[in-house]
């Protein structure tokens, strides 16, 4: 199993203050990144920020996932293992991390923060992936 990139997105609303839901997203990654912004209206014409940012580079992948792992308490890493059948789809494993948590500098599991990681395996093998990431998170 390899892990292509890392992408995480949050949004800003408009009753936040953008620079500290930056902060956040910021917070989840063990090194710089760009984040790029957008703006979007939402369903009733409010005004949304949308922050997203990318790893791609093996070295902070792993560094990413090493702070991850280090991080996040036992019982939500084994969580994350057992709920791998639904949080993978198509290459993809999604999770989300508490935003306001994230703020405050921890990463707990929550709402506020998608994170993407986009896997593969050579043969590709969605059954490969998916132990591979019981065992990541389970062990």
């Amino acid at each position: 199993m390899r892990i292509l990139s890392v992408k995480a997105s949050c949004f800003a609303h408009a009753t936040e203050e953008e620079e500290r839901v930056r902060q956040a997203l910021l917070t989840i990654f063990p090194c710089e990144v760009e984040v790029k912004r957008s703006r979007v209206r939402g369903q009733f014409g409010n005004p949304i920020v949308i922050l997203e940012a990318e790893l791609t580079r093996q070295r902070h992948i792993r560094a990413f996932l090493q702070r991850l792992l280090e991080t996040l308490p036992r019982e939500e890493l084994v969580r994350l293992a057992d709920e791998v059948e639904q949080r993978f789809e198509q290459g993809r494993f999604y999770l989300r991390l508490d935003k306001m948590r994230a703020y405050l500098g921890e990463l707990r599991l929550g709402q506020g923060i998608q994170v993407v990681l986009t896997v593969t395996s050579y043969p590709y093998s969605e059954a490969v992936i998916k132990s591979e990431l019981k065992k990541l998170f389970g062990d």
